[in-house]
């Protein structure tokens, strides 16, 4: 899988050419480190400054686009100018869920606390319309059962619950609330003139965005690993290279 950096000429002659760059950035793991608690996450200052000169350019429209809610993920960044997209996309574009999904997410999240309730380590994160079992701090044995009974909790509900793969984490969440690839696509509808897209992700949920943006310019942010995107950078620190380099050329 090619670094950016090493096919940057080719990467730089096709930004060059589109009067608008559509950038849509993951936040956790992409533009801030991980860190053992998601209310530990914020923004480094490199990252901030050079994530606010692309949101003042007339050239760049920046999304970020998180598994977070709305509000927090906006919290955290606070830059004037980004569209903030939170639950993968689904809050901040409009629409929502059916009473019944509700009533059955509450009652699904009551279940699994119980049934989980004697995993040490483990705990639940609510975010009203999805939730997010984190299991960082668990032994692997009483991990790989905390997911046998996630399985086993769920599976009557599959038709209308989803499990999304993270870093040390499960989420449970609607079908209604679609994917990163869906929000993408909706998002670039509404942009007028000719653009191209860019898409900045560490994990297995921002693999439908790469997959919907295959005519962009697609970056896996980590170790190497079966991907759908393009390209790859390192972690955090090449994101905040790159953010300046967008900026110094193109913005």
């Amino acid at each position: 899988m090619p670094h950016l950096f090493n096919h940057w000429n080719h990467v730089s002659r096709r930004l060059r050419s589109a009067p608008k760059i559509a950038l849509f950035l993951d936040f956790d793991g992409t533009l801030a480190r991980l860190r053992p608690r998601p209310e530990q996450v914020w923004l480094d200052g490199s990252v901030r400054q050079a994530l606010a000169a692309l949101a003042r350019s007339p050239r760049f429209r920046v999304w970020v686009i998180s598994g977070r809610r709305q509000a927090d993920v906006r919290n955290r960044i606070r830059i004037p100018g980004i569209r903030y997209l939170g639950l993968h996309g689904w809050e901040g574009r409009g629409g929502a869920l059916a009473q019944d999904t509700v009533r059955d997410l509450s009652c699904l999240l009551s279940r699994l606390e119980v049934a989980l309730a004697d995993v040490a380590g483990l705990w639940i994160e609510n975010k009203e319309y999805a939730f997010a079992v984190h299991y960082g701090g668990v032994a692997e044995p009483d991990a790989m059962r905390a997911r046998a009974i996630l399985d086993s909790v769920t599976e009557p509900c599959s038709k209308h619950f989803r499990i999304e793969c993270g870093k040390n984490v499960w989420e449970i969440l609607p079908r209604e609330l679609g994917d990163k690839g869906a929000a993408v696509k909706q998002q670039l509808s509404l942009l007028r003139g000719r653009s191209i897209a860019v898409y900045l992700g560490d994990d297995q949920v921002d693999e439908p965005a790469f997959a919907a943006l295959r005519g962009g310019i697609t970056v896996r942010v980590g170790p190497v690993c079966g991907t759908e995107a393009r390209y790859r950078l390192s972690g955090v620190a090449e994101v905040a290279t790159f953010l300046r380099r967008l900026g110094m050329e193109f913005a």
